[in-house]
């Protein structure tokens, strides 16, 4: 990673210390997008992995003040959360029943092969290493397993909405995306094979501009579309 991709402007990872205590405040100018998208995003991760999750190790990297581990823990999901912000860490073990680990992403304490889905939502176009996270996340799921991933598309129509639109109307906080850290679809598959994990689905993401005008926050829908935002579930082989 050059020394370019890694000073941006954008990307401000200290936002989510500095608006912690607002993680589970879904009327919160820092995260009610959060609160919104997530919606979609776990019900794209129920319809490719199913609805029951009784008994299942989730390991959520990245995860924040816990948005996406509260439905999964309250669904049966065994959830370890981990995440580098400790303010966000206490707002997840005030509002969710699993365990949460202040850690590196990159290198986590959880053991290999222990974890049946792993979770990168929101994540991926935060980080400058993204072969070091794929590498991670492969590590620590078992043969067989899942990895979950929501990201952005590095196109200029994300550019727009992501960060002109988004940003520029305060649907989001002002340096939350820095657009050459977000990641082509192909890019993903490319390095993900690298970590012996195969995309086995990809689905594309629009915006629900009525809704998002209606709530004021970033409200997505299903789409063929990959443009903007994307997920993909990657497969660890069997054996491997």
């Amino acid at each position: 990673m050059s020394a370019a991709r890694v000073a941006s402007r954008g990307n401000d990872l200290e936002l989510y210390e500095r608006h912690a205590e607002s993680w589970w405040d879904a009327s919160s100018p820092a995260f009610r997008s959060l609160h919104a998208v997530n919606a979609h995003r776990l019900a794209v991760l129920c319809a490719w992995l199913g609805e029951s999750w009784t008994e299942r190790v989730v390991a959520d990297l990245g995860c924040g003040g816990g948005l996406l581990a509260r439905p999964l823990a309250a669904a049966g999901a065994r959830v370890v959360g981990v995440d580098a912000s400790a303010a966000s860490l206490a707002q997840a073990r005030n509002h969710v029943a699993a365990l949460f680990v202040r850690a590196d992403i990159r290198r986590t304490p959880l053991a290999a092969r222990s974890a049946d889905v792993v979770l990168l939502a929101d994540v991926l176009e935060h980080v400058p290493d993204l072969a070091a996270v794929l590498s991670e996340a492969a590590r620590i799921v078992r043969p067989g397993g899942a990895v979950f991933v929501n990201t952005l598309n590095r196109t200029w129509q994300s550019r727009l909405l992501a960060i002109h639109v988004a940003e520029g109307l305060a649907l989001v906080p002002r340096g939350t995306h820095a657009h050459e850290l977000f990641i082509q679809p192909d890019e993903l598959a490319r390095e993900a094979a690298r970590h012996g994990l195969v995309m086995e689905a990809l689905a594309g993401e629009s915006v629900d501009v009525p809704s998002t005008v209606r709530r004021w926050a970033i409200t997505l829908r299903a789409s063929s579309n990959t443009s903007v935002g994307y997920s993909a579930l990657l497969r660890k082989a069997r054996g491997s």
